[in-house]
């Protein structure tokens, strides 16, 4: 008797079409993959590194410096390097996307809050402002309206005045600062009327 061998019918062109493109696109997620993590752990070592400049300069009482970083010179490199600060933290991991964020993030935002609210005085605020006006700073609108309440601490009422008014047209994309500064301006001529 005659033995039957079977035979696997030849792939059919749509079968070998899905399977390339399973391939394919298997290929491209490890790549995505593979790329995100890269990142993720570049910033993650940034991330380490700003830290420790930053947490350095709030050490030494230069909040000025922590909050928003500084350079130095490398006498050997005949370069600046960079030094963190706080704020350059915040920003590397600002976008949703950026997951998942260090522990350091929260201590970083938290020495922002506490930088800002309590350790910046008028001349940092006014030397903050002085330094970057025209440039594109992530914090410019939040110490702006705390240099506003740090005038009125210090008793100048009118300079006060002038930077909350100044905030809805400085700033008009950012409506909760400018609802704070509505706040601050409506509470400060109520305090003060003939001022």
């Amino acid at each position: 008797m005659a033995e039957s061998t079977l035979q696997t019918p030849p792939e059919s062109a749509p079968a070998r079409g899905r399977s390339r493109a399973a391939i394919l696109l298997g290929a491209a997620a490890i790549l995505f993959l593979g790329t995100y993590v890269l990142a993720w752990w570049d910033a993650r070592r940034l991330t380490s590194s700003y830290i420790e400049d930053a947490n350095r300069s709030y050490a030494e009482g230069r909040y000025l410096d922590a909050l928003v970083g500084y350079e130095t010179f490398d006498q050997e490199k005949r370069e600046y390097a960079p030094r963190g600060g706080y704020l350059q933290i915040d920003r590397i991991w600002s976008n949703r996307y950026a997951q998942p964020a260090p522990d350091e993030v929260r201590q970083a935002q938290d020495r922002i809050d506490d930088i800002i609210y309590s350790r910046l005085t008028l001349e940092d605020a006014e030397q903050f402002v002085q330094e970057n006006i025209g440039r594109s700073n992530p914090a410019m609108g939040l110490i702006y309206l705390r240099l506003g309440e740090l005038y009125e601490e210090a008793g100048e009422l009118r300079d006060a005045e002038d930077i909350y008014e100044s905030i809805p047209d400085l700033f008009p994309n950012d409506a909760e600062l400018i609802e704070r500064a509505r706040i601050d301006l409506e509470r400060l001529l109520q305090e003060h009327p003939d001022d």
